[in-house]
């Protein structure tokens, strides 16, 4: 299973989801560059790819698992070209989920 968001961002602090894979999508803003990235509860065991869209700087995803948060969520860094969080930069995010082993 795949799921992948489109966020846009005016740094206004409350990210615009603009295209989502099928089913709810949510994305909520931490701190400044900081965004929580949740797909339904069947998405588990999840590998991340994100990508700037046209800005410069760079982007990191962790899987909720590995960052502390559920298992359906990732947390998404986004960073200008000096390296501080900046929370104007716009990403996609794509995610591949496997079924759970047990």
């Amino acid at each position: 299973m795949e799921g992948w968001v489109y966020v846009m961002n005016d740094g206004g602090g409350t990210p615009n989801v603009v295209r989502s894979s099928p089913g709810k999508v949510y994305v909520a803003a931490g701190q400044a560059g900081e965004y929580i990235v949740t797909f339904a509860a069947e998405f588990t065991r999840l590998a991340c790819v994100a990508c700037l869209n046209n800005s410069a700087g760079f982007v990191t995803a962790i899987p909720g698992d590995l960052s502390g948060l559920a298992h359906n969520q990732v947390r998404v860094l986004t960073f200008n070209m000096g390296g501080q969080l900046v929370s104007n930069l716009d990403f996609t995010l794509e995610v591949a989920c496997c079924p759970d082993e047990s």
